[in-house]
């Protein structure tokens, strides 16, 4: 990894970065997202955007105005953690009538 990477903030380490159950309003589907509780992660027409569960790790920045930190002195304890643990693709919930749900992996 490059200096460049190594000095970037880490989304998931901040105190903003918010894990959320997502549900489509048209399939029922549900999906574990991200989103920023700041509201920096916006698209172009200032709508907010969020991520899926298994890419949070790869939203960093160079630099935040809310960024506030949850830990430095094990930021790479931390990280090396996310990666062992978040999955690795998107699993989505899909509603069954018989029965609680069944994950799909995507």
């Amino acid at each position: 990894m490059s200096d460049s990477n190594s000095q970037k903030l880490y989304c998931a380490n901040c105190l903003h970065c918010k894990v959320f159950s997502h549900v489509s309003d048209r399939t029922k589907a549900r999906e574990r997202r991200v989103r920023c509780a700041a509201k920096q992660w916006l698209t172009p027409a200032g709508n907010e955007k969020t991520y899926s569960l298994h890419t949070v790790l790869s939203r960093r920045k160079d630099e935040c105005a809310h960024y506030d930190s949850m830990g430095e002195d094990d930021l790479q304890e931390f990280i090396a953690d996310l990666k062992n643990n978040l999955p690795v693709e998107r699993i989505i919930e899909m509603p069954d009538e018989t029965a609680s749900g069944r994950a799909v992996r995507i």
